[in-house]
């Protein structure tokens, strides 16, 4: 009877000691997944601070190209006004 009694507690503890690692485990995968979450909404941040910062460069682009257009429009009516 103690012999199938020590048995039974091994096996408890084994099993225990498996639930045990595995909640460690998953604690571990968890933690890991808060980390690359937030790395991930860092990247997204940078990724739109970026796309703001290019549409900003693109408007100013277009913008001085319009006016020298207009500044090469206006030296060559000057130069035509000449002749």
């Amino acid at each position: 009877m103690k012999k199938s009694k020590v048995t039974l507690l091994v096996i408890i503890f084994f099993l225990l000691g498996v639930l045990l690692d595995r909640a460690f485990l998953y604690y571990e995968i968890g933690e890991k997944n808060k980390i690359l979450l937030q790395e991930q909404e860092s990247m997204k941040e940078d990724y739109l601070m970026l796309i703001n910062r290019f549409e900003i460069l693109e408007k100013d682009l277009k913008f001085r190209m319009i006016m020298d257009s207009v500044m090469n429009d206006s030296l060559s009516v000057g130069d035509f006004s000449d002749i």
